[in-house]
């Protein structure tokens, strides 16, 4: 494992440890276990990431949902009190969801996958 890579599984597994612990104090075991899914997605992304491209987006990716993620789920849980915290738990992972899949796309191109096209035999 690249040094590089594991600061961002570290960052992964401190949003994951910060989202669980979280919901637990909220008392949102399901919607709290669905929260944890990006960071879990994106924790995959890195693993999967084999070109230097493909990397680099992984990395990207990766900390812009940790921290948009996380800043979301603390203002809506800690600052604003008025807000329905069940729902931060329910639409932030939908939207981190939403950006894991396409990068995850991008970052499956990248690695050059889905552009090894067997060749074709002409018959003469």
């Amino acid at each position: 494992m690249k040094t590089s890579i594991r600061l961002y599984y570290i960052m992964c597994m401190v949003a994951i440890g910060i989202t669980f612990f979280s919901g637990m104090k909220q008392g949102l075991v399901g919607l709290g276990i669905f929260a944890l899914s990006p960071y879990v997605l994106a924790l995959l992304l890195l693993r999967i990431a084999k070109h230097h491209t493909a990397v680099i987006t992984a990395k990207v990716v990766a900390l812009f949902i940790i921290s948009v993620g996380l800043y979301f789920l603390l203002d809506t849980t800690y600052m604003e009190k008025h807000l329905a915290y069940k729902f931060s738990f329910l639409f932030i992972p939908l939207w981190q969801l939403t950006m894991l899949l396409v990068s995850g796309l991008v970052i499956y191109l990248s690695n050059g996958k889905a552009l090894d096209i067997p060749e074709q035999k002409e018959d003469v």
